[in-house]
């Protein structure tokens, strides 16, 4: 056998792999508004394995490490950083902070059919918090 074909067999073998690696997190989300996707609301996550991209049409943005590190945060001006983690690949939670100070959290779950996600979060001021949907796009 020559080694082009050793090796397209092992990426043949090892592609279930690689795809069940990738968090279901990833992708281009839109939020579910009264039934109706908002298209307002789209967020887009690249995840690999230490590391998450978040940006959204309304100009947020950050690069931020999975292990909980603190993260600048571009285009909001209610948040000056945010911390990551990833506790499971369906799993991310955010932690929004002004000035080193946590504000905000909020976890997004994404659902076994890999199409829809939970959304919860808790204003860590206020006291108040809720819940929203996403699809996948």
């Amino acid at each position: 056998m020559n080694t082009g074909k050793v090796i397209a067999t092992a990426l043949l073998a090892l592609a279930p792999a690689f795809a069940a690696a990738q968090s279901a997190v990833d992708g281009t989300w839109m939020v579910i508004k009264d039934g109706a996707l908002d298209i307002g609301s789209v967020v887009t996550f690249r995840v690999d394995r230490e590391a998450v991209q978040m940006s959204s049409l309304s100009g947020i943005s950050y690069k931020a490490k999975l292990n909980g590190a603190d993260a600048k945060v571009s285009g909001d001006e209610k948040t000056t950083s945010v911390s990551v983690t990833m506790p499971r690949k369906n799993v991310l939670v955010e932690v929004s902070k002004r000035d080193g100070k946590p504000w905000l959290t909020i976890r997004m779950e994404v659902e076994a059919d890999g199409k829809t996600a939970r959304v919860t979060w808790k204003n860590l001021k206020t006291d108040k918090g809720g819940s929203y949907e996403m699809a996948r796009q």
